[in-house]
């Protein structure tokens, strides 16, 4: 799934706090956050990219079929301590 993001610019490709991105499981009807926290995977062994042109960041997340009717909070730290959460459900 691809998960795209501006940060006002270029920051350079190393913007990930340590040991994120991360998701956890939620409560699709709640915020409570269920689940222990999962480091995420790079689909296919691709990585965060840039394009200038649209001047949006670009992060491959490897998601998961055993997901199907979940809920998962993907929470993004940037080396600046700032940090973004995004909440989905997956079909």
């Amino acid at each position: 799934m691809p998960v795209k993001f501006r940060m006002g610019g270029f920051r350079g490709l190393d913007i990930f706090a340590a040991g994120y991105p991360n998701s956890q499981v939620k409560n699709c009807s709640t915020t409570v956050l269920e689940s222990a926290v999962e480091q995420t995977v790079n689909a296919g062994g691709s990585s965060l990219t840039y394009d200038p042109a649209c001047d949006t960041y670009s992060y491959i997340w490897k998601t998961d079929k055993s997901w199907s009717g979940t809920c998962r909070q993907l929470a993004i730290r940037f080396t600046d301590l700032s940090i973004q959460y995004a909440n989905f459900k997956f079909k």
